[in-house]
C-alpha cells in the first residue's frame, strides 16, 4: 500500500527539475544564439577591416617595390651607359616591362582613393620621363660605343618625393584602419567569451548529468578501438614488410638485367616512386674525372629544391661513405646541394645515399619529401641504394669492357677488329637497301721518317691529333678506325662515288693543315695518301673491297703521295661524270 505514493511522490519530484532543466535549455540556447548573431556580424566587420589594413600594407609594399625597381633600371642604364656592360643592358631591357606591371598593379591598388590615384598618375609621368632618359642613353651608347655623360635631370628624387607623400598617407590611413581593426577585435572577443564562459557551463551541467552513464561505456570502447587499430597497424606494416621485399627483389633483378646507363635511368623514378610514394628521388652519378655530380633522373613528389650539378664535397654522405642525416636526427650539418628547411614545408627532411660498389663511389641517391623519411622509408630507401650502386658498378664495368675490346686506346677510335665485323655488316645492309658504300684506307706520309726526327712520345702525339683531325672530318654514322700502326681506315655510309670523293680530298686538305705540337715544341706538318674503294661497283666483298682500297693507296704513295687515288672502276666512273677524281697538291 506505501509502495504507490511513494512512486508518485518521487515523479513528483522530478517532474520540476526536468522542467527547470528544459527552461534552462532554451534559456541557454536562446542567449547563444543571440550571442553566435553578434559575433558574427562582429567577425564580418573585423574581417573587413582587417582587409583593409591588409590593403595598406599592399599599397605601401608596392610603392616601394616601385621605387625600387625604378633605382635597378636606373643603375642599369648608367652601367651601360658607362661601360657598355652588356650584361646590366640586358638586364635593363628586362626591367622595362616588369616596371610597367608594378605601375599597373599599384594604380588598381590605390582606385578607391582619388588623392593616392592622382599621386600615382604624377608617378607613372615622372618615371616613364626617367625611363625614356634612360633609353636615349642606352641608345646614344649603342650608337657611339663611347661613354655616355648622365643627364643632370637622370634622378629618382621626385619619384622618391611623390612616393614619400603617398606611403604618409597610407601611414594615416593605416592608424586609423588599425584603430577600427582593434574595436572590431575587441568586441568580437567579448562576444566571444561570454559565450565560451556560458557553453562552457552548459556544457559542465550536461558533463555532470551524463557523465555516470556514459563514463564506463566510453571507457571500454576506447580500449577496444585501440586494440583493434594496433591490430591493424600490425598486420598492415607487415604486409607493406612483405610487399616492399618482393618489390625489392624484383627491383633487383630489372637492374641487373639493364645494358645501359639510360635504361637504369629510364626504369629507375617508376619503380622507385612505386615503392616509396610519399618521397620524391634523385639520381647523381660523379663525372670520370670525380670533382662534379650531376642529376641523371629524378621523379616523385619533392619537398626540397636541390642542385642539378654539385662537388662531391657538397655532400655530407658522399664525404663519409654513409647515409646521410643519421637515422632519426635532424642535424644542423646540412648538405649543400639540397635547400633544407623549406619554409613552405617547415616538416620536409631528406635523405642521401651513398652509392659505393666494389670499393668505389658511383654517385649518390637522395631522397626527400614533405615529410621527413620514416624508419620503414629509410630501409627501402638503402637496401634500394645498394642495388642501384651494384647495377651502376656492374654497367660501368661492362663499359669498359667493351670500350676496351673495339677501341684502339691511344687513337681513341675503333680497332681493326671492330672495322672487319662493322664493315661486314654494314655491307649486308647496303646490299639489301641497294645503297653505295665507300671504304678510305689512309697511310700518313712519312711516318717511320717523322718518329726517327721527332721520337716515338712526338709520333704517338701525331697519331692522336691525326684521329682528332678524322673524328671531325666525318659523319657521326661513319666508322673510323686505326687499321695498323700509321694506317687508317674510314667506312663512309650511303656515299656515292661524288660523296666519296669530296671527303676525301676534305680530310686530305685537313692533315695538310694540321699542326703538330708536342712539349710546347711545333713540329713539322705531315701530309696522308689516301685511297678509295666503293661498293659495289669495286667489289662486292668485306677482304676485296679493302684490298682495291688498299691498292689504290698504295697507288697514291707511288704516284707522289700527299692525294687521293680512286680503285679502277671508281675512278673511270668519276672521270665520266664531271672532274678528275685523283687530286693532288703541288
Amino acid at each position: 500500500m506505501d509502495a504507490t505514493p511513494a512512486k508518485a511522490s518521487l515523479l513528483t519530484a522530478r517532474l520540476p527539475f526536468v522542467a527547470r532543466l528544459s527552461l534552462l535549455y532554451i534559456a541557454v540556447a536562446a542567449i547563444l544564439l543571440g550571442i553566435g548573431v553578434r559575433v558574427w556580424q562582429s567577425t564580418n566587420q573585423f574581417a573587413a577591416d582587417n582587409d583593409w589594413v591588409a590593403h595598406t600594407y599592399n599599397v605601401k609594399a608596392q610603392i616601394n617595390a616601385v621605387i625600387a625597381r625604378l633605382g635597378t633600371l636606373q643603375t642599369d642604364a648608367i652601367g651601360y651607359a658607362a661601360y657598355g656592360d652588356e650584361t646590366r643592358l640586358a638586364r635593363f631591357h628586362a626591367q622595362a616591362p616588369l616596371m610597367e606591371d608594378d605601375l599597373g598593379t599599384l594604380l588598381k591598388l590605390v582606385t578607391d582613393n582619388p588623392q593616392q590615384r592622382e599621386r600615382v598618375q604624377n608617378l607613372v609621368a615622372f618615371i616613364h620621363g626617367q625611363r625614356d632618359l634612360a633609353e636615349s642613353m642606352v641608345q646614344a651608347r649603342q650608337a657611339s660605343n663611347h661613354m655616355v655623360a648622365v643627364p643632370a635631370d637622370f634622378s629618382s628624387g621626385g619619384a622618391r618625393g611623390v612616393a614619400a607623400l603617398m606611403l604618409d598617407e597610407e601611414d594615416n590611413l593605416l592608424v586609423l584602419r588599425k584603430l577600427d581593426t582593434e574595436g572590431s577585435a575587441t568586441r568580437t572577443r567579448t562576444l566571444t567569451s561570454i559565450a565560451i564562459v556560458l557553453s562552457l557551463l552548459f556544457l559542465a551541467l550536461t558533463f555532470w548529468l551524463v557523465r555516470g552513464s556514459h563514463l564506463r561505456g566510453r571507457l571500454a570502447r576506447e580500449s577496444l578501438r585501440t586494440a583493434n587499430l594496433q591490430l591493424a597497424e600490425t598486420l598492415a606494416s607487415a604486409n607493406r614488410v612483405s610487399e616492399s621485399m618482393t618489390r625489392l627483389s624484383q627491383f633487383g633483378e630489372m637492374l641487373q638485367s639493364c645494358r645501359s646507363l639510360d635504361e637504369v635511368r629510364n626504369g629507375l623514378g617508376g619503380a622507385l616512386a612505386e615503392m616509396l610514394p610519399n618521397l620524391g628521388g634523385r639520381l647523381a652519378l660523379i663525372n670520370p674525372s670525380q670533382n662534379l655530380v650531376a642529376i641523371g633522373a629524378h621523379w616523385g613528389r619533392h619537398g626540397l629544391i636541390a642542385e642539378s650539378v654539385f662537388a662531391p664535397e657538397d655532400c655530407w654522405a658522399l664525404r663519409r661513405g654513409q647515409p646521410y642525416p643519421l637515422a632519426g636526427t635532424r642535424s644542423g650539418f646540412v648538405c649543400k646541394h639540397v635547400h633544407w628547411p623549406n619554409p613552405d614545408m617547415p616538416d620536409a627532411g631528406y635523405l642521401c645515399v651513398p652509392l659505393v660498389a666494389h670499393g668505389e663511389m658511383v654517385g649518390v641517391l637522395t631522397f626527400d619529401g614533405e615529410l621527413a623519411p620514416t624508419p620503414e622509408e629509410r630501409r627501402i630507401a638503402l637496401t634500394a641504394g645498394e642495388q642501384v650502386a651494384l647495377a651502376l658498378a656492374n654497367l660501368r664495368l661492362q663499359e669498359t669492357l667493351r670500350t676496351q675490346s673495339v677501341r684502339d686506346p691511344l687513337t681513341g677510335l675503333f680497332n681493326r677488329r671492330y672495322l672487319e665485323v662493322s664493315l661486314e655488316r654494314e655491307l649486308l645492309r647496303a646490299g639489301r637497301r641497294g645503297l653505295p658504300l665507300a671504304v678510305l684506307m689512309l697511310d700518313i706520309d712519312h711516318f717511320k721518317r717523322f718518329n726517327d726526327t721527332y721520337g716515338h712520345a712526338a709520333g704517338d702525339t701525331l697519331l692522336a691529333q691525326f684521329a682528332e683531325v678524322l673524328k671531325r672530318s666525318v659523319r657521326a654514322e661513319d666508322i673510323a678506325c686505326r687499321y695498323g700502326g700509321e694506317e687508317f681506315t674510314v667506312v663512309l655510309l650511303d656515299a656515292d662515288a661524288g660523296g666519296a670523293a669530296q671527303r676525301a680530298e676534305y680530310i686530305r686538305a685537313s692533315v695538310a693543315d694540321m699542326s703538330v705540337v708536342h712539349r710546347q715544341q711545333q713540329l713539322e706538318r705531315v701530309t696522308v695518301s689516301i685511297g678509295a674503294a666503293l661498293f659495289p661497283l669495286d667489289a662486292a666483298g668485306r677482304e676485296d673491297l679493302l684490298r682495291r682500297a688498299d691498292a689504290a693507296l698504295y697507288a697514291a704513295k707511288k704516284a707522289g703521295r700527299n692525294r687521293v687515288q680512286f680503285a679502277a672502276t671508281l675512278l673511270a666512273e668519276l672521270s665520266l661524270a664531271a672532274p678528275p677524281a685523283t687530286t693532288q697538291n703541288n
